[in-house]
């Protein structure tokens, strides 16, 4: 009888920075065997070296990860297992178009501890070690697109705020068969130039205008609700007033009444 043993392995993905660079290994099981997994979890800077002799050296920031099912490490829970959270639309776990604004679902998700379970892990170098490691660290891929954001040009660039920012963006060279090579450049955001001023200018006296007309309307109104009640009370006065003097006209026009010893004597 022959007996098949399957021995798991893990990945890795590995990122460089500096190099701009990804790469997957495989890591053994009997590599694993010798590490105890529970000791670490997201977030921690761990030694390379437990992951195999080849990355001695290296130091490697834990990101994330996923179990054999698919089920995403997230950070701050602490647990090594599987758990069920409710979770928010849009957090990971839960996706947004899933769910509704404002919706929270019950949602299995994996805890930030390593754990045997775990079958795939996030890491980025953040010291490299003694050897490179092929197709990641021995080569340097360059960045197809350079910062589109205002201030993220001036911190590559090392500009000031006087600088102009347009003056300065990384270009692409595009080429296409029977045409004129030319280059292209990303439209700049957040920048800050006299029709962003004017434009923000124009929005503040337009604010500012609202709210004199919104004080000067609320003025009128409570000068003429003051006016309607004046008048209310005036007319409720006149008419109480007339009231009393008819009440007097009356009571002078039948006389004074007649007391008890007079009402005794008509009676005898």
């Amino acid at each position: 009888i022959q007996f098949l043993y399957f021995i798991a392995q893990m990945k890795l993905n590995l990122a460089s920075p500096s190099n701009g660079t990804v790469k997957q290994f495989e890591i053994h099981d009997d590599i694993l065997r010798r590490v105890n997994l529970v000791d670490y979890r997201l977030g921690n800077d761990v030694d390379g070296a437990i992951f195999g002799d080849e990355y001695k050296g290296y130091t490697f920031r834990l990101q994330g990860g996923s179990d054999k099912e698919g089920f995403p490490m997230v950070h701050g829970v602490m647990a090594s297992a599987r758990v069920a959270l409710l979770l928010k639309r849009g957090t990971v776990g839960f996706q947004s178009f899933r769910g509704k604004a404002g919706e929270r679902r019950k949602k299995s998700i994996r805890g930030c501890i390593l754990n045997a379970d775990v079958a795939v892990i996030n890491a980025v170098i953040v010291a490299n070690g003694e050897k490179p490691i092929e197709g990641l660290t021995d080569v340097s891929v360059p960045r197809r697109l350079g910062p589109k954001r205002a201030s993220n040009i001036r911190k590559v660039m090392n500009l000031t705020a006087q600088d102009d920012v347009r003056k300065f963006l990384v270009r692409r060279k595009v080429s296409k068969a029977g045409k004129k090579d030319r280059f292209k450049a990303a439209r700049v955001q957040r920048v800050v130039d006299s029709n962003v001023k004017a434009r923000h200018a124009a929005k503040a006296k337009a604010n500012l205008t609202r709210l004199q007309k919104s004080a000067e309307e609320r003025r009128e109104y409570l000068s003429l609700i003051s006016g309607q009640r004046m008048a209310s009370r005036q007319r409720k006065n006149a008419t109480l007033h007339r009231q009393k003097v008819a009440q007097e006209a009356a009571f002078t026009k039948a006389g004074a009444p007649k007391t008890a010893a007079a009402k005794k004597t008509v009676k005898k």
